[in-house]
C-alpha cells in the first residue's frame, strides 16, 4: 500500500499502516496508545543524546512507512521558532560559563534541548495523522464514545468555517474604513471589531447545530460498539509504547 500525500494529509484509507512497515493492519488504537507514550517519553528525556536517538527512531520509521518526505517538510512549520529558541537560548541563558563571542555554550545546548524535543513532539503527531488520518481518528473516537466523536468531528469541521468568517468580516471591515495597521492599541481596537461579531455568529451557529442534532434524535438511541481483536500489530504497538517509556524511565534513573 502507497502513501500518497497531497497538501500535508495522506489520501489512503486509513486504519492500516503501510505493509513496508511488516505489521499489517494496526487498528487506531493500538497507534494512539504509541503516540501518547512517545509524547510521554519525550517530554521525559533529559538528555541530548537520548532526545537524538529517539528522533532518529522516528525518522527510521518514517523511511519504513513511506512517510519520511512529508514528515521532514513538516519540520519547516517549527523551523524559525526552533531558530529563535537557539538564539535566544544562547545569548541569554543564565547558566553559561563558556562563550562564543556573546553566545553562552551551555545555553546553546539548553536551547538544543528544547528544540530537539520539539521537534520530537512535531514527528510523533504528524507521523501519526499521516499514517491515520482525521477521519479515522474520529471514527475511533467515537467508538470509544459517541459524544467524544461527535465533539471531534464537529471542532475539526468549524475551524475552516470559523477561519473564512474572520476573512470575510476583515475584508467587511476595511471595506467600511477599518484601518487594521498602527500601533498595538489601534491593532487590538481593530481586532476587537472582528472578534466580537464571529464570536456571536460561532455561538448562533452552534445552537443551531445542537438543534438540528437534536431534531434528528441525536443521543436518543446508543449505537453497540464493535468488538475489536487483539491482532499483531495492535500488540506490538502496546509492547512497543510499553518499552520506550520503560527505556526512558531506565535512562532517567541512569543520568539522575
Amino acid at each position: 500500500m502507497s502513501a500518497d500525500v497531497t497538501g500535508g494529509l495522506p489520501t489512503f484509507e486509513p486504519g492500516a499502516l503501510p505493509h513496508p512497515i511488516g505489521l499489517g493492519a494496526v487498528p487506531v488504537g493500538p497507534r494512539m496508545f504509541l503516540a501518547a507514550c512517545g509524547i510521554l517519553a519525550i517530554a521525559l528525556t533529559p538528555t541530548i543524546l537520548c532526545l537524538g536517538v529517539q528522533l532518529l527512531a522516528l525518522l527510521a520509521a518514517a523511511t519504513a512507512t513511506g512517510l519520511l518526505v512529508p514528515l521532514v517538510r513538516s519540520w519547516r512549520g517549527v523551523a524559525w521558532v526552533s531558530l529563535s529558541l537557539l538564539v535566544i537560548y544562547s545569548w541569554a541563558y543564565p547558566g553559561s560559563t563558556d562563550h562564543v563571542w556573546i553566545f553562552g555554550v551551555q545555553g546553546f545546548l539548553a536551547g538544543l534541548l528544547i528544540v530537539i524535543r520539539l521537534l520530537g513532539f512535531v514527528s510523533v503527531m504528524y507521523l501519526l495523522l499521516l499514517s491515520t488520518g482525521p477521519s479515522a481518528i474520529i471514527r475511533w473516537a467515537g467508538d470509544v464514545n459517541e459524544d467524544l466523536g461527535i465533539m471531534i468531528s464537529l471542532t475539526l469541521s468549524v475551524l475552516p468555517v470559523m477561519k473564512q468568517q474572520m476573512d470575510t468580516t476583515i475584508q467587511a471591515q476595511q471595506a467600511r474604513g477599518m484601518a487594521m495597521g498602527g500601533n498595538l492599541v489601534r491593532k487590538m481596537r481593530a481586532y476587537l471589531a472582528v472578534l466580537i461579531p464571529v464570536i456571536v455568529k460561532s455561538l448562533v451557529r452552534a445552537y443551531g447545530m445542537a438543534a438540528l442534532l437534536h431534531v434528528r434524535g441525536y443521543s436518543s438511541s446508543r449505537r453497540v460498539k464493535p468488538q475489536r481483536k487483539v491482532t499483531l500489530g495492535a500488540a506490538a504497538c502496546y509492547a512497543a509504547g510499553a518499552l520506550w517509556i520503560v527505556a526512558v524511565a531506565a535512562t532517567r534513573l541512569v543520568f539522575r
